[in-house]
C-alpha cells in the first residue's frame, strides 16, 4: 500500500509540473504579439535529479531575454533617435536658405542688383528710383524673414527639449516603479520584464543609456554611461534650464557636458545650443546671418553716404538695424529708414552721375576685398551658409536611413533570439500535453489499483 501511495504522489507531482509547463507555453502564445515580451521557458527537474526535497518534481521558470541583445537594440535606438531628430529639426531650414534664387535672401540680392543696374542706366527716372528703394526694402524683409524662421525653429526645438526631458523623467519614474514591484527571478511571469524592456527601448531613443541588472531583478539606468537616471528603487529626474546661452540639462549631483546625453535629447541640445545659434546668433556669438546682414547694410550705407547729390550735398544712409547684443539682432531688425524717400537716393558721385548705382548693382557679387565677408561676396557668403545647412540635412537624412535599418536589424535579431516562436510553442505544447496526459493516466491507474487493494484488504 505504501508503495502505491508513493507512486501516486510521484504521478501527481509530475501532473502538476506539466500543468505548470503548459501554463507557461499558454502565456507565451497569448503574448506572441506583445512588444518586448521574451519567451518563458519551464525547466522540470524530476524527483532525484535536482528536484526539490519532499519527493516532488521542481519547475524553474526562466526568460529567454538576453541582456546583450537588449543593449544592441538600445544602442541602435539611441543612434536612430539622434539622426532622425537632426533630420526633423534641420529639414525645415532648407526653405529659409533657398539657393535657387526663387525666394529669400538670395532672391532679394538678385532683385537688388537688377534694380540698381536699371536705375544706373537712367538715374533720374522716378519709377526706377522707386523700384530701387523697394528692392532695398525687399532685402531687409528677406533678412527679417530668415531671422524669424530661424527664431521659430529655435523656439520649436526649445519646446522639444522640454518635452523630451519630461518624457525621459516619466520613463525613468516608470522604471523605478517597476523596480519597486519586481519580484525575485524565481517567480518571474514575464510581465515586469516586458514592461522594463519596453520602457528602456523608449528611453533609449530619447537618450543614450547604459543598463545594469541587479541580482534582485531590478535595473540601474545611466544616461551617457555616467548620469544616474534610475538606481534600484530610486529615480533621479533631469532638470532643464534655458537662458540666453542655451539649454542646460542637469542631474542631481552631476556636472558635465550635455554632449554625453546622445539620442534625441543630445541632438536637440546640439541644434538649440550650437547649430541654430551659429547662424541666428546668441549672447556669445553674432551668428553668420547677422554678420551677412550687417556687412551688406554697412556696405550699402557706405556707398550711399560716399556719394554726392547734384547740389553737392552728401548722400544719406538708408539701412538701420539694432547693433545690441553683440550684433545678434541685426538680421531681425534690419529695415530701410522710413524717412528716406526715393528722391533722396544718392546714385552718383562728383564725377559720375550713376557711380553709386553701378557699385550697388555689383555689391552682391562684389570682387572688392573691402566689401567681402571672410573673403566671400555677400551672395557667396549666403551660399556658404546654405551649403552648410544643406550638408547637415543630407548627412542626417542618409544617416537616419542607415540607423533605422540598423535598429530594425537589431530588433529582428533580438526577436529571433528571445521572441515567441509559435512553431516552437506548438512543439512544446504537444510534448507537455502528451506528458500531462500520460501522468493523468498513471494517476488514474494508481487510483484504481489502490481501490482494488483496499477491497482485498477488507
Amino acid at each position: 500500500m505504501s508503495g502505491l501511495m508513493s507512486s501516486l504522489r510521484t504521478a501527481n507531482s509530475a501532473l502538476q509540473a506539466f500543468s505548470t509547463a503548459l501554463g507557461v507555453e499558454s502565456t507565451n502564445v497569448s503574448n506572441s504579439a506583445t512588444p518586448g515580451f521574451a519567451a518563458l521557458r519551464a525547466t522540470i527537474q524530476p524527483i532525484g535529479n535536482g528536484g526539490l526535497s519532499g519527493g516532488t518534481d521542481s519547475v524553474t521558470i526562466s526568460s529567454t531575454g538576453n541582456a546583450r541583445a537588449d543593449a544592441l537594440v538600445q544602442a541602435a535606438s539611441s543612434q536612430a533617435g539622434w539622426s532622425s531628430s537632426q533630420m526633423a529639426q534641420l529639414t525645415p531650414l532648407n526653405s529659409t536658405f533657398d539657393i535657387t534664387g526663387s525666394s529669400g535672401v538670395l532672391a532679394a540680392f538678385q532683385q537688388f542688383s537688377s534694380a540698381y543696374a536699371n536705375v544706373a542706366a537712367n538715374p533720374t527716372s522716378q519709377p526706377l528710383r522707386t523700384i530701387a528703394l523697394q528692392a532695398a526694402n525687399s532685402v531687409a524683409t528677406a533678412f527679417r524673414g530668415a531671422a524669424s524662421s530661424l527664431g521659430s525653429a529655435q523656439a520649436q526645438a526649445n519646446a522639444d527639449v522640454k518635452s523630451t526631458v519630461s518624457q525621459i523623467n516619466n520613463l525613468a519614474s516608470q522604471i523605478q516603479q517597476i523596480n519597486v514591484g519586481t519580484t525575485s527571478p524565481g517567480s518571474e511571469n514575464g510581465a515586469s520584464e516586458t514592461q522594463i524592456r519596453n520602457a528602456l527601448d523608449q528611453l533609449s531613443s530619447l537618450v543614450d543609456i547604459t543598463v545594469q541588472r541587479n541580482s534582485n531583478g531590478t535595473v540601474n539606468v545611466l544616461a551617457g554611461g555616467q548620469i544616474p537616471l534610475v538606481s534600484g528603487v530610486q529615480s533621479f529626474p533631469l532638470s532643464l534650464s534655458t537662458s540666453a546661452s542655451g539649454n542646460q540639462v542637469t542631474a542631481p549631483g552631476w556636472t558635465g557636458s550635455t554632449a554625453a546625453f546622445g539620442g534625441q535629447l543630445g541632438s536637440l541640445l546640439q541644434v538649440t545650443n550650437s547649430t541654430i545659434p551659429s547662424i541666428l546668433g546668441s549672447s556669445s556669438q553674432q551668428g553668420s546671418l547677422n554678420t551677412l546682414a550687417q556687412s551688406f547694410a554697412d556696405s550699402v550705407n557706405t556707398l550711399f553716404t560716399s556719394g554726392q547729390n547734384p547740389d553737392g550735398t552728401p548722400g544719406t544712409a538708408i539701412f538701420t538695424y539694432d547693433p545690441s547684443n553683440g550684433g545678434a539682432n541685426v538680421a531681425g531688425s534690419l529695415a530701410v529708414d522710413p524717412s528716406v524717400t526715393s528722391n533722396q537716393l544718392t546714385l552718383g558721385t562728383a564725377t559720375q552721375s550713376n557711380g553709386v548705382a553701378n557699385a550697388l548693382a555689383q555689391l552682391a557679387g562684389t570682387t572688392d576685398p573691402t566689401q567681402k565677408i571672410s573673403g566671400l561676396s555677400p551672395q557667396d557668403y549666403f551660399a556658404q551658409i546654405a551649403a552648410g545647412i544643406g550638408q547637415q540635412i543630407s548627412t542626417a537624412t542618409s544617416q537616419a536611413s542607415v540607423d533605422q535599418t540598423n535598429l530594425t536589424s537589431a530588433q529582428t535579431a533580438r526577436q529571433q533570439q528571445s521572441g515567441v516562436s509559435l512553431d516552437t510553442e506548438a512543439i512544446n505544447i504537444t510534448a507537455d500535453q502528451r506528458a500531462y496526459e500520460a501522468s493523468a493516466q498513471l494517476v488514474s491507474i494508481i487510483n484504481q489499483l489502490t481501490e482494488e487493494e483496499v477491497q482485498i484488504l477488507k
